[in-house]
């Protein structure tokens, strides 16, 4: 009898734990919001004996319940129940093609007087694997215009005097890191097509009513040429643009931050996370909120005078702008 295979040292007994890891960001401009729900395994000792393992990382269709709770004053005022659905992932390093989601139609059903708990169990005997709560970003008075500067009767543009336009903003409650894009509209053969360009982060101050930043003419033309550089084809200029604030809360922070922070030799980089089993104990993953739709729309710069106005600036680029 002839046997062949490899050899791996660790016992079939040893202890491990199945750990949840849950992604879930919640933001009330969106239709439909997303949870994405795998499985892992840790444990102490040497974690290549518990890679060989062979398991998958998902779990399989039917065998999850995946619940969103609007909680106000300790009640629950509504439940939203998710739907398991499998899309297409071509992009990154997941150990499957196709990746299993939850998702439901949410659209005017986030309130902002609500915090919110994300409840995933096992549908066989309906016990909790994991939870998380987060709260929403939300505008300090609902009918306050956020941006704040460029305004209706400012374009968005530069002067001889001045080599930045200023971007002002009022705060929000429950943001932590904004961040501003600038969306860029020009036309091509009749088109009208854009191009989100992202001002620096700004961390939020304790008590702030407003933030501002500087986008600097430079910065604002060298983005524009990087991403132009070639294409000379005729290219209307834009008569109007749209000044995103976009943020998210401390939950949704401390995790970004937490990964960026860390590197592939960093073995003990510690990862945030809110997600907890059902006795408590961390999981991996976010549940957390962010605001992207918040924005203003502002006529451009219509002066066309050389090396100042922004027309003049697009057309001496010589990407094909007329």
């Amino acid at each position: 009898m002839l046997c062949v295979g490899c050899e791996v040292e660790f016992s079939p007994n040893a202890e491990w734990k199945e750990t949840p890891v849950v992604y879930c960001v919640l933001d009330q401009g969106d239709d439909t919001t997303w949870v994405r729900v795998e499985k892992c395994y840790l444990s102490e000792g040497d974690i290549y004996r518990y890679g060989s393992v062979s398991d998958s990382i998902n779990y399989p269709a039917g065998s999850l319940q995946v619940t969103l709770l609007a909680i106000k004053d300790g009640q629950r005022v509504d439940s939203m129940d998710f739907t398991y659905d499998v899309r297409d992932h071509s992009d990154g390093d997941f150990a499957w093609e196709q990746q299993p989601v939850y998702w439901c139609y949410t659209r005017r059903r986030l309130r902002e007087d609500c915090y919110y708990k994300l409840v995933v169990r096992r549908a066989a005997d309906g016990s909790t694997l994991a939870t998380a709560t987060t709260n929403l970003v939300t505008k300090k008075n609902e009918s306050d215009q956020v941006v704040t500067s460029p305004n209706d009767n400012t374009p968005f543009g530069f002067s001889i005097n001045r080599s930045y336009c200023k971007i002002e903003w009022r705060a929000l409650n429950g943001a932590r890191l904004y961040q501003p894009i600038v969306r860029f509209y020009y036309t091509v053969y009749g088109d009208t097509l854009f191009l989100d360009l992202p001002c620096n982060k700004m961390v939020s101050r304790p008590n702030a009513n407003t933030y501002n930043i500087n986008y600097s003419r430079e910065g604002f033309l060298s983005t524009l040429h990087r991403y132009f550089d070639g294409d000379t084809t005729t290219k209307g200029y834009p008569q109007f643009f749209d000044i995103f604030i976009t943020a998210c809360n401390e939950d949704l922070h401390a995790y970004m931050n937490s990964v960026s922070s860390g590197t592939n030799l960093d073995q003990g980089h510690e990862v945030y996370t809110n997600i907890k089993d059902e006795e408590g104990r961390n999981c991996l993953g976010v549940f957390g909120a962010r605001r992207t739709h918040i924005y203003r729309r502002v006529p451009g710069d219509p002066s066309d005078r050389e090396g100042i106005g922004l027309h003049a600036l697009l057309k001496e680029m010589g990407v094909g702008f007329i």
